[in-house]
């Protein structure tokens, strides 16, 4: 009989509510035990439509011995204090992008983890989807040839609500940690035989404490580079391509796919297009079977080594940034 893990919510944000409780709530694996919430009328809300206990603050949510894993969709500000707390409690984490503000603190909650045996994985549902490993499979089966290069952009228009969490720098804010994050892991998923290198990298402010647009170029010695951009300020993108010497794959819609959502992959050859229609597939709900399984075995490495090279990457931008300034 499979066990099942039973889990915490610290925080109420928009991801939360619409898309991780309720996969949560309907999966197999785990059981929704409570949530907690800086407003407990808010929390109380949720709660009453999950039938799960409310917790009048985040500490005693935490203290509640019986709950295995805790799910942090706090700012990413504040994700390197509470994933602290959870880990030291002896708690599995599940934490939204990007796991921290820099990466030294990815690494000391990384490394604790590791310490105390405990899970903690990063929450980009989207490399769970099943389009990208009939995208990765077509590369293998050398649909395009050699592959030369990478793109992808993810970004979209303004916030209307001006202060959004995403516009704050002391809320871990800012189009990189957030838009940015999704490219670079997608550059990982996609392509995790190669060993890229930030070669440059821009961000850009508009009257913000913020960077709100931007973009990094990367590349291996096995001769492909990598074009990410991604932004706060632009026309709606969502999409990766991969260019080889015989021909283009696109993926139309590689982050948000809702579970009813037949992707569409675009297949570029011969001066001819074909657009290929996948199965809806639903990347929450293959994250929480991941999870389980990873919890069930415990086996944790993979993701530890996840966790760091994305949290490198995003060093590298910095760094790139700060060293042409």
């Amino acid at each position: 009989m499979q066990r099942i893990y039973k889990v915490g919510v610290l925080g109420c944000a928009h991801i939360a509510t619409r898309s991780m409780i309720p996969a949560f709530f309907d999966s197999r694996r785990f059981e929704l035990v409570g949530i907690a919430s800086r407003t407990f009328e808010k929390a109380l809300l949720v709660a009453e439509r999950y039938n799960c206990q409310v917790y009048s603050t985040y500490d005693d949510l935490l203290n509640d011995g019986a709950i295995d894993l805790i799910y942090i969709p706090l700012p990413t500000g504040l994700h390197y204090g509470w994933v602290l707390k959870a880990l030291n409690k002896k708690k599995h984490v599940l934490c939204e992008k990007s796991l921290a503000s820099n990466y030294p603190e990815v690494k000391e909650i990384t490394e604790l983890a590791r310490k105390n045996g405990l899970l903690l994985i990063e929450n980009f549902q989207f490399r769970f989807h099943s389009q990208h490993a009939w995208v990765k499979n077509f590369l293998i089966e050398n649909g395009i040839g050699d592959i030369r290069c990478f793109r992808s952009s993810f970004g979209f228009p303004p916030f209307p609500d001006k202060d959004n969490i995403r516009y704050s720098k002391l809320l871990g804010g800012g189009a990189l940690l957030d838009a940015g994050a999704y490219t670079l892991k997608a550059l990982q998923v996609i392509l995790p035989d190669y060993n890229f290198k930030v070669k440059a990298a821009s961000l850009y402010q508009k009257n913000t404490e913020v960077d709100l647009w931007g973009g990094i170029y990367l590349d291996c010695s096995e001769g492909i580079i990598a074009e990410l951009s991604f932004g706060f300020d632009n026309y709606y993108q969502c999409n990766y391509e991969i260019w080889g010497t015989k021909g283009k794959i696109i993926s139309t819609r590689a982050f948000t796919a809702p579970a009813d959502l037949k992707p569409i992959i675009i297949i570029e050859k011969n001066n001819k297009q074909e657009l290929i229609e996948l199965d809806a597939d639903n990347h929450f709900s293959n994250m929480l079977d991941h999870i389980a399984n990873r919890l069930d075995s415990d086996q944790y490495k993979d993701e530890y080594q996840e966790n760091l090279t994305q949290a490198s990457y995003i060093n590298d931008v910095r760094n790139s940034i700060n060293a042409n300034k």
